[in-house]
């Protein structure tokens, strides 16, 4: 199901910057120019790291690295719905919180308003993804902890999520997976960083080509294309979970940023996929040295009670009592 959700323009990916690097249109000039434009588009991921049940305190965990930006998610198991709002819905409720780490901004008035958007959002592309008709009347708790911040932290968040859910045993439909890519002044920039999509706010704010020479020489390039498109997809059923928009567009620029996120949504899956294999069999490991080391225990037991059945309880108790080396001297 494509589902297009108008974001405020305050927040596009929910990434920020600390200081204000760009203060003027020429500020946003100069900072363009410094940046290394790609010269070709190769649609894969940032280097990726992703582990599964890192914490053993939670059923369901995993953490997830997406080149400099880092994220925890925890899932709880599906509890009941309070009883004044159960009859209000038909289906299982998810709930996504999404907070930073005291460490992970310096922007600290933004950050209420930011994570409630995330939350939001997140909550958005799950929807689809889990069988919620599987727990009525229960409420799904999902809970975000942001660690640093380097663009792509929407993606991540529903990357690292999607995995969590699996670690936890909630039936879903397939494996999501999320990816981001922007345009600027006819550059794409994919897996952009937290820096470009400041950029891109500054942008919209109405300070990029106030000043630009572009803007000057050619009146009608005066609004040029410069968005963001963050694309959540289930490759198994071909469906997206979510697809979020925003900044200016043409129809054919939004076509080939939305196959470039597939491109990178479906190696991601790859990945994933290998990561949770790679779970499963650890935890199949665990639990065959598990029931090993309970073997060897009923074989230590079942010892003892056949020498308990053929002394009798007296002389064993006695053979199994050692003189206090001590108390002989």
């Amino acid at each position: 199901m494509l589902r297009i959700t108008q974001t405020k323009n305050t927040l596009l990916d929910g990434a920020t910057i600390a200081d204000q690097l760009y203060a003027t249109p020429k500020d946003c000039e100069d900072f363009f120019e410094s940046l290394e434009k790609p010269t070709e588009v190769v649609p894969i991921p940032r280097s990726t790291f992703i582990r599964a049940g890192v914490l053993t305190t939670v059923r369901g965990s995993a953490y997830m690295e997406y080149g400099n930006t880092k994220l925890m998610a925890i899932v709880a198991p599906p509890r009941e719905l309070v009883r004044s709002s159960a009859h209000r819905v038909s289906m299982g409720v998810i709930n996504c919180y999404v907070n930073f780490a005291a460490f992970a901004t310096g922007d600290l008035e933004s950050v209420p308003e930011r994570e409630k958007h995330l939350g939001s959002m997140l909550t958005k592309a799950l929807e689809p993804l889990v069988c919620r008709n599987e727990f009525l009347n229960f409420q799904l708790d999902i809970r975000v902890l942001i660690l640093d911040d380097d663009g792509c932290l929407l993606s991540t968040a529903i990357n690292c999520c999607g995995v969590a859910l699996i670690e936890c045993g909630i039936s879903t439909y397939d494996l999501i997976t999320a990816s981001t890519a922007c345009i600027y002044r006819g550059y794409v920039f994919l897996n952009p960083s937290a820096k470009v999509e400041e950029l891109l706010w500054q942008h919209r704010g109405g300070n990029a080509l106030l000043g630009s020479s572009s803007a000057s020489s050619n009146k009608d390039n005066a609004v040029q294309e410069h968005g963001l498109l963050i694309n959540a997809s289930m490759d198994s059923f071909e469906q997206l979970a979510q697809c979020q928009q925003c900044g200016y567009l043409k129809p054919e620029t939004y076509v080939r940023l939305l196959d470039y996120t597939l491109e990178i949504n479906k190696s991601l899956r790859h990945l994933i996929r290998r990561v949770l294999s790679d779970r499963v069999k650890e935890q199949h490991l665990l639990d065959m040295r598990e029931q090993e080391e309970e073997r060897l225990e009923d074989k230590r037991l079942a010892t003892i009670i056949e020498r308990l059945k053929q002394q009798g309880l007296h002389e064993f108790i006695q053979s199994n009592i050692k003189e206090d080396q001590y108390a002989k001297k």
